[in-house]
């Protein structure tokens, strides 16, 4: 409305103003008559008239010639016509002075050159803005040529008013009656056709109007459409609380009956909201679209409604949306029906508990068949070495090492299965202790030299200089994975060289990392299958494993203990040639002598192990038969309990230097009888865990409860009699020698 008082307010002004610009024009018309001396003077205004005109033309062309082509060339010609003009007509004006009539006429004729100029200014700016086609309109429009029309009519009059008074001053009557006319006529032309302009201008802001509503109409029902097919609920409430908006979702969530809410303070109890969990209803001063009323933006997942008799479980964002000055015009709420959601999470928590319960079967039944296995591996391996060492014919002596070999591939199978549970578990510990590489090397060597000599096959290990003499490092775990990655090399191969190498890949001040490289020349890898080699249960065909024997699971053990230690494990094969594993491992530098890798152990004869008392806690007459059968071949004296809580009496009641305890026993089993030692009886008598259990952790567990030392079965001999030498406290051998 503003607007449009303004545009009828500007051109009523315009209107009048050239009303009076003819009223003037005709008060000083009869100046012009009053001195013949400015004849001359006259010549030259008409002449700088002229040159006016002159110079509106070459503007106007200027301006259409930009127009129609858009080169900045006839910008410049427009400007320097424009500053010409201006000049000449400043000129024009100071010629004139004095002459008061003659200043209102050339202040008429300036009106007519601001409008062609403004007419020239708007052309450019429509052919800058619009393009060519915009401009041709304004072309085709002819105003610039009735604007020329009027200025050289314009002219024209003060041209023919300046010979007028020249050359009939005796006409005056008549020269003003027809200036006063022409004035008037030009005034009213004018002031209709800014009238026109106005009402046309009106009228298209109008239309315009009218158009911006419709649009605005049209994008709001556009935008209802959209969040109508939204799988959300929309609520929106302007800034008095007053409902403004539900969609289609909101309205199935909550019911029909949304339509006839009117306030916040209706929500709680026409949709029985309420706090989860809870009767309470949920206060209408804390729903969030509420909160988001005062500018909180929040989640909340603690409100539930009850609907047709259940209960609807909600999870809602609200926010406030503010006009320009940051007033809060809206509230929105999204919300939705986590019903599906919360049961998922509840089937989650159901599905984890079952697979950590599944975790626990599996790890108890590893357990159990680690121990059910080791138990009569313990026998198999224990009494084979006693048959080794006894007098046997050849054929006895091949029979029963058959079963010394099979033996060690079973309990290889075995350790390849609780390896993997370790793994799996994430319990994999690995040491830091001194290694010499080269020792390592070569006590490899030696170790599997009978295996390729079986097979006619050249073993060669190579430590290359640079290689540091001692590093730090857990030497059990990387024998390990180079022994599995010779041993496949023995066993693929039957004919040609196994070849184990060690070089120094990089280095700093305190660490280096080495790359081992083993390479066969055996049956090698398809390349299909050089991407699954390291998987589990994977190898190379099919019938390998009845071809070769083995799980499956070696490469996949030594490839994660490499990469446990910050390495990486690589490959290369080509079938029928043979293959070449690659492994690099991070080490740390050490400061000690290769000669204090291993001290010298402290040799000791077995036989002096007979002066000491020991109890034997084992249930297993097969076990004890063994170990007692060992223990007589150097005069030992050992004592058998058949259960942990016969060892803690004989214990209370006899003196013993130390315990061998099993852990599984009926009655008492050895993890409660070393706790009631420990704990209750405070004894400390050294006891050694003999256990078939090898599970991740349970080393720690039984050192954990109070044990000095652990050995697993099958048992070795030579280790067995180790312990129990160095877990004799010293006061004990003392006494024994005395």
């Amino acid at each position: 409305m503003k607007g449009r008082i303004r545009i009828i307010f500007t051109f009523s002004v315009c209107a009048v103003v050239f009303l009076l610009i003819g009223l003037y024009s005709w008060l000083n018309a009869n100046r012009y008559k009053e001195d013949t001396k400015w004849v001359a003077h006259t010549y030259d205004v008409i002449s700088q008239s002229q040159t006016v005109l002159s110079y509106l033309t070459d503007m106007g062309s200027a301006s259409r010639n930009y127009a129609q082509t858009g080169s900045e060339n006839y910008i410049v010609q427009y400007n320097q016509s424009v500053n010409n003009m201006e000049k000449t007509f400043s000129h024009l004006k100071y010629m004139t002075q004095d002459n008061k009539g003659q200043q209102m006429l050339l202040d008429s004729i300036y009106s007519f050159i601001a409008a062609k100029k403004n007419y020239c200014f708007e052309l450019i700016s429509a052919r800058r803005n619009g393009g060519y086609d915009q401009a041709k309109i304004m072309i085709l429009s002819n105003g610039g040529q009735k604007i020329n029309q009027s200025y050289r009519e314009a002219i024209a009059k003060f041209t023919k008013h300046e010979k007028d008074l020249l050359d009939t001053r005796l006409d005056k009557a008549d020269s003003q009656f027809r200036f006063i006319f022409t004035s008037t006529i030009i005034s009213i032309a004018l002031s209709i056709l800014f009238i026109l302009g106005g009402l046309f201008y009106f009228l298209n802001d109008y239309n315009r109007r009218l158009a911006s509503e419709q649009k605005v109409i049209e994008s709001e029902l556009r935008t209802k459409k959209f969040l109508d097919v939204l799988p959300l609920g929309i609520l929106i409430f302007n800034f008095k609380g007053k409902a403004y908006y539900a969609n289609r979702k909101s309205k199935e969530i909550l019911g029909k009956g949304i339509t006839e809410i009117g306030d916040v303070s209706d929500i709680p109890e026409f949709f029985q909201t309420y706090k989860a969990g809870t009767d309470d209803l949920y206060p209408a001063s804390e729903l969030p679209i509420a909160r988001a009323l005062r500018g909180e933006t929040l989640t909340v997942g603690d409100m539930e409604i009850h609907k047709d008799g259940k209960s609807l479980p909600l999870r809602i964002n609200a926010t406030s949306v503010s006009d320009n000055n940051g007033k809060i015009e809206y509230g929105i709420s999204v919300f939705e029906d986590v019903s599906e959601i919360k049961k998922a999470e509840e089937e989650l928590i159901i599905a984890k508990q079952k697979a950590e319960e599944s975790s626990i079967l599996k790890e108890a039944f590893l357990a159990n068949m680690s121990h059910e296995i080791r138990t009569p591996m313990n026998a198999i391996m224990g009494f084979t070495d006693l048959l080794q060492k006894s007098h046997l014919e050849a054929k006895e002596k091949e029979y029963v090492d058959i079963i010394k070999s099979s033996g060690e591939n079973l309990l290889n199978i075995i350790n390849d299965i609780l390896d993997i549970s370790k793994i799996e578990a994430r319990m994999m510990t690995f040491e830091a202790f001194p290694l010499s590489i080269k020792e390592l090397l070569y006590s490899i060597k030696v170790m599997l030299s009978q295996k390729a000599e079986a097979k006619n096959l050249s073993l060669i290990f190579t430590c290359e200089q640079g290689v540091p003499e001692v590093l730090i490092g857990d030497a059990k775990r990387l024998t390990q994975i180079l022994i599995n990655l010779v041993g496949n090399a023995i066993k693929f191969t039957d004919n040609g060289t196994i070849e184990a190498s060690a070089h120094l890949l990089s280095k700093n001040d305190d660490s280096c990392v080495i790359e081992f490289v083993v390479k066969d020349s055996g049956i090698g890898i398809p390349a299909d299958k050089l991407d699954k080699i390291f998987e589990r249960f994977e190898q190379a065909e099919v019938n390998t494993s009845h071809k070769y024997g083995g799980t499956g699971l070696g490469l996949s053990i030594a490839k994660q203990l490499v990469e446990f230690q910050g390495g990486e494990m690589n490959v290369k094969s080509t079938f029928g040639l043979g293959t070449e594993f690659s492994f690099t491992l991070p080490f740390l530098k050490s400061k000690i002598d290769s000669a204090e890798i291993n001290p010298t152990v402290k040799e000791f004869d077995i036989t002096e192990l007979n002066k000491y008392r020991i109890l034997l806690a084992e249930d297993s007459a097969v076990s004890v038969k063994l170990i007692t059968s060992v223990f007589a071949q150097y005069d030992i004296n050992v004592d058998v309990a058949e259960n942990g809580k016969i060892a803690v009496d004989k214990i209370k009641n006899g003196h013993y230097d130390l315990v061998l305890m099993d852990m599984e026993m009926p009655e008492m089993n050895g993890y409660e009888a070393t706790i009631l030692l420990r704990n209750e009886l405070h004894n400390s008598i050294p006891i050694i865990a003999m256990t078939a259990h090898a599970m991740a952790g349970e080393i720690e567990k039984c050192l954990n409860l109070g044990m000095n030392d652990y050995i697993s079965k099958p048992i070795n001999a030579k280790l067995l009699f180790e312990k129990i030498y160095n877990n004799i406290p010293k006061a004990n051998k003392n006494q024994a020698k005395a």
